[in-house]
């Protein structure tokens, strides 16, 4: 029997920027050398690698086995390296000198490190737009891997997508090679000889056909099981063995060897796609649970089954309308780009490199996103991207003519809702207000970089409905995690809340006497105003003696029984010019009628860890109590937030007693692992008795100041 069919094995192994060096640690022990060392010992097996530049620096800090190990297998031609974007960015939704700077940089690392020249990329998480093949070939790439969903969305069938194809825009030309979907739920969860047997069908069915596995080196070792089976029940290795036992029939090649070989399939445009998971996971819940009963019903249907392959999924951009959030980091990533771009050409190259570092690593797509592997969800790899964000803003303070005039304050419709932003900057801080709610977005301490505002709105997932069924909690068999149904914790449906609205710092609430700390905590309260989502308008005052401020302005309404009442705010904002603080001075005036309700003004926190020992509230009175505490307290005049991991106390003070609400926001997400809670921030809500006659004016303070923690 001569070569039927070839073969190609391709790993990509990576840690989001931010991850915990431990949970690196676990997977470089569990998945990432034991799996080198198994090919080290079959260097008849071919292969391609892809580790990000995040795995490439850590690899780098004393991790010189790894290191070895493949510029070994590099000389002896047992290797293929990938190139990608350093910081394993979504290339098609960041700048494309950014896309250059990127791509360039790993090529960069390949060539010095490992004396080749990578002529492919990975694509990170498969998504392809069509005006990629301009960005692949101005940086010198000459293929990448996509998914065979990008193929069979336009009607290819099985059989004519063993090969690989080429595409263009505007004349620019790369390679696209498909990844075969079977192979991806075959390999490593069921038994080698079954992928030798399709590998086998798809010999004796097709033409010299080309079989590509492309996927996620974690699947070896750290997803729930596989280190247990694929090295000590030896998976990997009856895999390879079985590989080079079938060699008379089964040829296993590199993407290079095969473009040097052959001649493409043909000339193909593919649409705006990724893996089938990752585009169900992209849309909205409503066309998730849509897109389930179609493809369930065609499934389930032996006449209409062929058909689900038609059944495609959304547009990974989709996430940027799905999640405010990522739309908000996404915005905050591009202004940031905008500034170093705007640097270029500067003097002090070292700065502009150290920016354009800090920028790359903001870039990191995981917490942009969310599905199984998408750290949206996530706090701490949602404050690395901020943390790089401000880094880069902080390094460009050095670059150039920067205005270093503080405070500064700016418009700019930065999200792209149509309204603008206000910023306000000084030496110490940075401050997003939205003017739609007249609350801040975005609270920026510069020393340490940290956004301190960074917190997820609670949503329904259509996951959500699955949590707490323990469907496979103790089967004990090694199943993929998108077929996964487990829970790291008992009761979590229990937990599962809805956010009615975003919450941010310095959010104003008017509420009925009614209302108590349960359901302001669990958004089910009547706003009686509709100044929480309602247009304020600004401007930039001064005091003399007293830095420049802004004025917030609003005139707007409340409710009070059956009665509508007008009522005009203004909420002025000062800030310290020689410390990261700020006060909020409230004026609340009733023009034409007596005016009785509460007044409840939300500040929400984002510090990572809600039970930590280091991380804690300080009461009234002295006593500590966790960051995921609830309760009340009544006359309140002050409270701080301590992070002595961060080095910071948040002192909040009110120029009048108020009734203090405190409670953690906690979301109910999918992992890889499982079903678990994530502790996002908490919310400090002081609430004031509001009796207001007709003419009269309401005023007080809502001071907050960061400063050094004394522990």
């Amino acid at each position: 029997m001569g070569e039927k069919v070839t073969f190609i094995f391709g790993i990509h192994n990576h840690q989001p920027v931010g991850n915990f060096d431990f949970v690196i640690e676990e997977a470089y022990r569990k998945a990432y050398l034991p799996f080198l060392q198994a090919m080290d010992d079959f260097p008849e097996i071919p292969f391609a690698l892809h580790n990000s530049g995040i795995l490439w620096d850590w690899f780098e800090e004393g991790r010189e086995e790894y290191l070895e190990i493949v510029q070994r297998m590099v000389r002896r031609s047992q290797v293929e390296i990938l190139s990608a974007g350093y910081y394993e960015p979504i290339l098609t939704v960041i700048p494309e000198r950014d896309r250059q700077g990127q791509l360039s940089m790993m090529n960069e690392y390949i060539s010095n490190k490992f004396s080749t020249d990578p002529r492919g990329c990975w694509l990170t998480e498969r998504i392809w737009e069509p005006h990629l093949p301009g960005t692949l070939s101005e940086a010198g790439i000459e293929f990448v891997i996509v998914d065979d969903a990008h193929f069979r969305t336009i009607g290819f069938d099985e059989a004519e997508m063993r090969t690989f194809f080429k595409s263009e825009d505007n004349g620019s030309y790369v390679n696209i090679f498909p990844i075969d979907e079977k192979l991806r739920y075959l390999i490593p969860f069921q038994d080698p000889e079954e992928t030798i047997a399709y590998l086998d069908e798809i010999a004796r069915r097709d033409d010299h056909p080309v079989a590509v596995l492309a996927d996620d080196g974690e699947k070896f070792g750290v997803w729930p099981g596989t280190h247990d089976l694929c090295y000590r029940r030896n998976w990997l290795r009856r895999f390879l063995d079985l590989l080079g036992k079938n060699s008379d029939w089964l040829r296993v090649s590199t993407f290079s060897q095969v473009l040097s070989e052959r001649s493409p399939g043909g000339i193909v445009y593919l649409p705006s796609a990724s893996y089938t998971e990752m585009m169900e996971w992209a849309l909205p819940l409503a066309g998730q649970q849509r897109h389930k009963k179609v493809f369930d019903f065609l499934s389930s249907s032996e006449e209409y089954s062929e058909f689900t392959d038609m059944v495609r999924g959304g547009f990974w951009r989709n996430f940027l309308v799905k999640y405010e959030e990522s739309n908000w980091m996404h915005k905050r990533m591009l202004e940031v780009s905008e500034m170093v771009g705007n640097a270029a050409g500067k003097k002090d190259r070292g700065r502009l490199k150290e920016a354009c570092s800090h920028l790359y690593q903001a870039q990191c797509n995981c917490a942009y996103w969310h599905g199984l592997f998408g750290g949206l969800y996530l706090p701490h790899l949602r404050s690395a991207i901020f943390r790089n964000l401000i880094g880069a803003e902080n390094v460009l303070l050095g670059i150039g003519d920067e205005d270093k005039n503080y405070p500064a304050v700016w418009s700019s419709d930065l999200d792209g809702d149509g309204v603008d932003e206000i910023i306000l900057k000084t030496a110490h801080l940075k401050l997003y207000f939205k003017a739609r709610g007249g609350a801040v977005r975005e609270m920026d301490i510069i020393s340490p970089p940290f956004n301190l505002t960074d917190i997820l709105r609670r949503r329904k997932e259509i996951y959500h409905d699955r949590v707490g069924s323990g469907a496979d909690q103790d089967s004990g068999e090694v199943l993929s995690i998108h077929e996964m149904n487990r829970s790291k914790e008992k009761g979590l449906d229990k937990r599962i809340i809805y956010d009615s609205y975003q919450r941010m710092l310095l959010q104003d609430h008017f509420i009925s006497p009614e209302v108590d700390l349960d359901s302001f905590a669990r958004s089910s309260f009547r706003e009686l105003g509709d100044f929480s989502g309602g247009l304020f308008s600004h401007n930039v005052i001064e005091r003399k003696g007293k830095d420049n401020i802004l004025l917030l302005s609003r005139e707007g309404l409340v409710r009070n029984g059956d009665r509508l009442h007008h009522l005009k705010m203004d909420k002025v904002i000062s800030v310290d010019s020689t410390s990261p603080s700020l006060t909020a001075s409230y004026s609340l005036f009733s023009p034409d009628s007596d005016l009785s309700c509460r007044f409840a003004v939300e500040n929400c926190f984002s510090l990572l860890a809600g039970d930590a020992p280091d991380r804690y509230f300080i009461l009234p009175g002295g006593s500590r109590d966790k960051l995921a505490s609830r309760g009340e307290i009544k006359g309140a005049e002050s409270v701080s937030v301590v992070d002595e991991w961060l080095g910071i106390e948040i002192y909040i003070r009110f120029s009048e007693p108020a009734l203090l609400w405190r409670f953690p926001i906690e979301t109910v997400s999918n992992s890889e692992s499982g079903f678990e809670s994530v502790y996002q921030g908490s919310v400090l809500a002081p609430v004031f008795s509001l009796d207001i006659s007709k003419g009269e004016e309401k005023k007080f303070d809502i001071e907050i100041k960061v400063s050094p923690s004394a522990s």
